[in-house]
């Protein structure tokens, strides 16, 4: 295997990814529940997907279904199908998602936003395998794998009386915790390449690289979108930007407002002049303080950094 772990999109060589990857190596081989955690837009469904793929059963069904997207009143038939006349409106049987899933995956993503009531009979299914459709008289079986997902603290929602403990602890078999893009520092450029030269590929566009300010930018920002912010911007660029190389200055104006203390959007310039002290900043943290080190790498004189520097503790 390379140093760059790539299956699909899902790539990594920072220690913390690693650990992800060992991890969903040795879930994957397993029947057990897995129970994935971290920020919006960190690859939960990819890493579903990829538990999936390396199951025993790769070929069979991998259902995915968003819980905080499925109506309350339909959410039971949802989960569980019904029979034909079982309420209004039900003209014929229908599968649910459990039945559908039979010998495969279910991926229950946002987990923690279904409501008390289906938390039950979910726990009931997970415990012996049965499910009753809506309106039918008899049980069935279902032979799934679950895998959960969730952005929010999953601990917190039991402990608030938002998430039952006892599926709690039904599903939280073997935790999966996936770090945010900001402390993935080695795989940010790693991505943004992967993901540029893609929807280059797929737009037709020319050829385009990255310059030191701009890495140092990537490298600079928090990104609270995570890699799906990362993969939206590297589609921008590729559409928007015609020149061969990519600059901090193109980059900028694509990223989210910089917060104040008062969580108000920074001015644009006022933004700006903040994005350049943290690419200069983290570059100077990357060369261990050297300034000489640093403006060498950024393409700049010291005395620019100096006068920078001053300039910001005079502020």
């Amino acid at each position: 295997m390379s140093e760059e772990f790539i299956r699909e999109e899902f790539i990594g060589r920072s220690r913390v990814m690693r650990d992800v990857f060992l991890r969903l190596k040795r879930a994957a081989q397993s029947a057990a529940p897995v129970f994935i955690t971290g920020e919006s837009g960190s690859g939960k469904e990819l890493c579903a997907r990829y538990l999936h793929a390396g199951a025993r059963r790769p070929s069979a069904p991998f259902i995915a279904v968003n819980c905080a997207a499925i109506p309350h009143d339909l959410a039971e038939s949802e989960f569980f199908g019904h029979a034909r006349g079982a309420f209004t409106g039900a003209r014929q049987a229908r599968k649910g998602l459990v039945e559908l899933a039979h010998g495969g995956t279910l991926f229950l993503d946002e987990i923690c936003e279904m409501e008390l009531g289906l938390q039950g009979k979910l726990l009931r299914f997970v415990e012996t395998g049965r499910f009753r459709p809506v309106g039918a008289g008899e049980e069935q079986g279902s032979d799934v794998r679950i895998i959960c997902a969730t952005n929010r603290d999953p601990r917190r929602e039991v402990r608030e009386a938002r998430f039952r403990a006892d599926l709690f602890w039904r599903l939280h078999v073997l935790p999966v915790p996936l770090p945010p893009l900001r402390q993935r520092d080695d795989d940010i450029l790693l991505l943004a390449r992967h993901f540029l030269d893609r929807f280059i590929r797929e737009e037709g566009a020319p050829a385009k690289d990255f310059t030191k300010d701009a890495k140092s930018l990537l490298l600079a920002h928090p990104w609270p979108g995570n890699v799906r912010e990362l993969q939206n911007l590297m589609r921008q660029l590729a559409v928007f930007h015609h020149g061969k190389m990519i600059a901090a200055s193109d980059i900028a104006p694509l990223l989210p407002p910089v917060a104040g203390n008062d969580d108000a959007p920074v001015p644009a310039a006022a933004g700006l002049r903040h994005l350049e002290r943290q690419v200069i900043e983290a570059e100077i943290a990357r060369h261990d303080g050297s300034i000489p080190l640093a403006a060498r790498a950024l393409g700049v004189a010291p005395s620019t950094i100096y006068r920078k520097r001053k300039s910001w503790s005079a502020a």
